[in-house]
């Protein structure tokens, strides 16, 4: 099987958590559902034909850049009366100078679809990080034959379980908790608890790892 790679970086991008609503809070980092959604907006998927074209497409992400968090203010419109103001306060977490490499697993008829989008740049819809104010240049990178690993390290954002953290030595790390999959309407039906580090091997104790290229992957 084959498995393309991409990159995508944008000066601010935010992936909203569920559970907030004014106040909003972001991931820290673009999740599964979302890198699904990003290949859909530059392939033309239509809204109806999403969740059936793209349910079977497994990702790895890579995050390249460290995680930096901003809260910016904001004075929103009222848009119904339970209130009686015409106004209120909103706090919003971004993620700042984000980068990401991106590994999608699909059927070869998809990857190449995929492919000769991003060589040619020819986008459907603009590809954005969460919010569609914060737009994304995306960076083709290969394509390439995938093999079952057997190194003992992975490259990518990894379920936590998988894990060997009496092995981790020097290295930060970050966890968090994000959506891998969704249903048709859009809602989120499946968790995962992830381990992220930045330009860092992981050691893991157990899990399906896959070679591509110089890459140790972890697909969810």
């Amino acid at each position: 099987m084959k498995t393309l790679i991409f990159t995508a970086k944008s000066d601010y991008a935010r992936f909203r958590c569920p559970y907030t609503t004014t106040s909003a809070l972001t991931f820290l980092t673009i999740h599964p559902v979302a890198a699904r959604g990003l290949i859909g907006a530059v392939l033309g998927i239509e809204y109806e034909q999403l969740y059936d074209y793209t349910k079977d497409i497994k990702i790895g992400i890579q995050v390249l850049n460290s995680i930096y968090k901003d809260t910016q203010s904001f004075n929103l419109t009222a848009q119904a009366n339970n209130n009686k103001a015409a106004n209120f306060q909103s706090r919003v977490q971004f993620l700042r100078d984000v980068r990401y490499r991106i590994f999608v697993n699909s059927t070869e008829e998809k990857l190449i679809q995929l492919k000769n989008t991003l060589e040619s740049r020819s986008y459907v819809f603009t590809s954005y990080l969460g919010c569609s104010e914060h737009i994304a240049k995306l960076e083709y990178e290969d394509m390439l034959e995938t093999t079952l690993s057997k190194d003992s390290i992975v490259d990518t954002i990894i379920d936590k379980d998988n894990v060997d953290l009496e092995a981790i030595e020097n290295t930060t790390i970050f966890m968090d908790r994000i959506p891998v999959e969704n249903s048709s309407t859009r809602e989120y039906t499946k968790y995962s608890d992830i381990i992220i580090s930045i330009n860092m091997p992981i050691p893991i104790k157990d899990g399906e790892i896959f070679r591509v290229g110089d890459y140790n992957v972890f697909f969810l």
